[in-house]
């Protein structure tokens, strides 16, 4: 499998804190990451560039030039992937961090394994598709970082894989009500929070969908072209109020959403050049065990 491709553009590789005010938003970011969110200072990517951004990372810690204490940040979805790299690494550079997951034992274990990292991190049970668990949520959050937000991670997000023409309309519901609704009203309730601590940072997980045309992925890729559209919007609206707005459009991370997309495209891959059949059970053993 390749390494890890990083843009220019890309604020992976950018030696400002993302969070501070002097950020330049950036929301043409296009990474292409493989790895499981491990929360420790021994991580190691395969990717020369990421382990050199990780060591900065560390050191600027260390030396208390890249912090984020003091900080309180939502992130949704926070107990697998994407969202727990995130959640991890904001403990780490010591916010106060809330999160939320709809499966109660996954959120229970994500917590303690927190907790013997050191990171100050709480969780709620909630389901963003649904509006009133985004109402107790926020309720939540205001209530544990006394009315103050400073960083929302707009993180949460699925796909139904099919063509288009093949989508009922309750998929389209589904889809729509995950992907952008729950992403526009967190965004509308969260603004007093975030207005009110005076430096605010909206991030949003956005996808390559959202710019280029991907298979049995039309509606997702609509969902994210209109975060992509939001984030601009919110940019140069929130500007005033000292709130920032950014999104990252990631190409495909080993998660374990897209981990049997990527699997039974490789065997796909294999079975149509007819390659040995030790060879193939060499080569998914591999991937298996990375």
């Amino acid at each position: 499998m390749k390494q890890a491709l990083i843009s220019p553009s890309s604020g992976l590789i950018h030696t400002q804190n993302p969070f501070s005010s002097s950020f330049k938003p950036q929301l043409n970011t296009h990474s292409i990451l493989f790895f499981k969110p491990i929360a420790s200072s021994s991580l190691q990517y395969r990717s020369p560039i990421l382990n050199q951004i990780r060591t900065m990372a560390l050191s600027n810690i260390k030396s208390n030039r890249w912090s984020l204490q003091g900080m309180t940040a939502l992130v949704t979805g926070g107990t697998r992937g994407i969202g727990r790299a995130i959640v991890e690494e904001l403990g780490g550079l010591g916010a106060r961090v809330h999160t939320c997951s709809r499966n109660e034992n996954e959120l229970d274990k994500a917590l303690v394994d927190w907790e013997s990292l050191g990171f100050e991190v709480s969780g709620s049970i909630c389901d963003v598709s649904i509006a009133a668990q985004r109402q107790s949520l926020m309720e939540t959050v205001s209530s544990l970082f006394d009315c103050k937000l400073n960083i929302l991670i707009n993180n949460v997000g699925t796909n139904i894989r099919k063509p288009m023409v093949d989508f009922t309309a309750e998929e389209v519901s589904t889809l729509l009500a995950t992907n952008f609704e729950s992403v526009f009203n967190l965004c509308q309730l969260a603004y007093p929070l975030l207005k009110t601590s005076g430096s605010g940072s909206v991030v949003f997980t956005s996808s390559v969908s959202g710019f280029v045309s991907l298979k049995s992925m039309s509606l997702q890729g609509a969902t994210k072209g209109a975060i992509n559209q939001l984030t601009r919007n919110l940019a140069c609206e929130w500007a005033k109020d000292n709130i920032r707005s950014n999104a990252v459009a990631p190409w495909y991370i080993r998660t374990s959403m897209v981990e049997q997309v990527i699997f039974f495209s490789l065997v796909q891959f294999f079975l149509k050049f007819e390659l040995d059949p030790d060879y193939i059970f060499t080569i998914m053993l591999d991937y298996g065990n990375k």
